[in-house]
């Protein structure tokens, strides 16, 4: 009889010592799920923003003519020039030039964004040319860039910090420059000076920030196909749906509404049918 009044009460004391715990529990538990909830928040808003910080903008994606462009010949755009291109910024695209109207043309315009740069090019040398704008000097300074031959897809990438400037061919530094002063800060558009080369540009992409060497690489090489063209994706292959194969049983066309006529020598006749 004492044994099971003692089993009983060390159950009763059990039973009471969960209950306390249980009790406790239900206030720890909406906490710790609290701080878990937050700890998760916090991780995906850091992660947003470092994505976001190596996420390009893409401004174009092309190609686009040079000549010509159509629809409009604007690059940047004046509203992504006013958030991204304030202070550092990397400036990164592919260009193909296939002629020029005047060879003895040392400086064909290129590119411009007013005020700022302008981006020229000299066929006879395959070489471009950048012209900064000075904010308290009347001459500009002028980076001349090799490394851009004629007929050949070629990427270009600037990065911009202060008074810092280098610019990459396809994804290796090829030149580097410290200007005499800060170029100003102009609200305008970049865009292509129409009519003057022959060619495409591809592929323009914007960061908020100087990228480094690495990273230039990389982008080269994730933009870039083995031959060293700008991948385009799967929008590329739409092109190959508009060549058509001609028809070898119809090379003059037209066949779809006629009714084709068998030669002599495709004519069978069977006895026995």
């Amino acid at each position: 009889m004492e044994y099971a009044r003692r089993a009983f009460g060390a159950v009763t004391d059990t039973a009471s010592t969960f209950a306390s715990t249980a009790g406790e529990s239900s206030y720890i538990l909406p906490v710790i799920a609290g701080l878990v909830v937050v700890a998760l928040v916090a991780i995906i808003v850091f992660v947003a923003v470092q994505l976001n910080a190596h996420r390009p903008a893409m401004t174009l994606k092309g190609p686009l003519d040079l000549f010509a462009p159509t629809p409009n010949p604007v690059l940047v755009d004046r509203n992504t020039v006013r958030s991204t291109m304030n202070g550092s910024y990397t400036l990164s695209f592919f260009v193909r030039i296939d002629a020029v109207p005047d060879m003895r043309n040392g400086a064909t315009p290129l590119f411009t964004w007013p005020g700022v740069w302008a981006l020229n090019y000299n066929a006879a040398t395959e070489q471009a040319q950048f012209v900064f704008s000075q904010t308290a000097a009347p001459n500009p300074d002028t980076l001349p860039v090799t490394g851009l031959p004629l007929q050949r897809w070629t990427q270009v990438a600037m990065t911009m910090a202060g008074r810092t400037v280098d610019v990459f061919i396809n994804g290796a530094l090829q030149t580097s420059m410290l200007l005499d002063n800060v170029p100003p800060s102009a609200a305008a558009s970049i865009t292509v000076v129409p009519g003057t080369t022959i060619g495409q540009v591809a592929y323009v992409q914007l960061w908020p920030r100087r990228l480094t060497v690495a990273e230039v690489a990389d982008n080269y090489t994730e933009t870039s196909d083995s031959q060293g063209r700008p991948y385009l994706g799967p929008d590329f292959v739409k092109v190959l749906s508009n060549i058509s194969v001609p028809n070898l049983f119809c090379p003059a066309g037209g066949c779809e509404t006629t009714s084709p006529t068998a030669t002599q020598s495709q004519t069978w006749e069977f006895p026995y049918a």
